[in-house]
This record gives structure tokens, sequence and C-alpha cells, in this order.
């Protein structure tokens, strides 16, 4: 095979595999417990994970390798940006209709952060994922 066939297949194969990354974390650890809530976990993580590398994650790794910074920290930056992305995308009307100045005990915005925080933590993850197959930084 080709080398450049073989990069093609290495950043298809990162593509598939990247974005179950968070799902699959979530099944083993699941598998101290009850292993149908890491299954379900694993098909949201495909539910919201394929969505956001086919728009955002493959666009970011074109552009990160246009401007060359094809490390692992601009990838796991570019994840997290991309996890916080969705989650914006996702979430907005919970933003929007819980944002208040006043201190309210019925509308906060800590559940949201730490969703926030975790869907960006996956975003990094599955970043890291995809650079570790896909390795953009080998000619």
């Amino acid at each position: 095979m080709s080398a450049i066939g073989r990069r093609y297949l290495l950043l298809a194969l990162a593509a598939l595999v990247s974005p179950l990354s968070a799902g699959f974390l979530l099944l083993g650890i699941s598998a101290f417990g009850n292993i149908g809530e890491g299954i379900w976990a694993l098909r949201v993580s495909a539910l919201v994970g394929y969505p956001a590398m086919f728009v955002l994650g493959l666009p970011a790794h074109l552009f990160l390798k246009r401007i060359g910074w094809t490390n692992i920290w601009g990838y796991l930056i570019a994840g997290l940006l991309v996890g916080a992305v969705a989650y914006i995308v996702m979430f907005s009307s919970v933003i929007v209709n819980n944002f208040h100045l006043a201190a309210d005990s019925e509308r906060s915005l800590a559940p949201s952060a730490a969703i926030l925080l975790l869907m960006a933590f996956f975003g990094g993850l599955s970043s890291a994922v995809f650079w570790a197959i896909a390795r953009p930084d080998r000619p």
C-alpha cells in the first residue's frame, strides 16, 4: 500500500473510532455496575460524536494541518473547543432559560457547567484518540 493510501486509511479509521472513545470509556466503567447504562452511553456517544466529528472535528483537523499545529497539544485544545461548542449547540435553550444575574435557587447553571466540562473532556479524549490513530505529525 502506498504512503498516501495508508494516510487516508488511518484518517478514515480515526474518524470512525475516535467519536466512540467516550462511550467506550463509560462502557468500561459501567462494567463494574450496570452494563446496560454503558451500552446506552455508547449509543449516545455515537449520536453526539459522529455529527461533532464531521461538522467540527474534521474541519478543525484540516485547519490544524494547514497551520502546522500537528502535535498532540493543538489537537487537545481543538477537541476541548469542539466538545464545548457541541455542548452549546445541544443545550443552548437550557443556558438561555436559566441565566439570571440575581441569585435564584430554582435556576442554577451549576449542573450545566458540569455537563459542559464533561463534554469538553470527552471532546479532548476523542481528539487525542484521533491524533493517536491518524498521527498527523508524521509525514
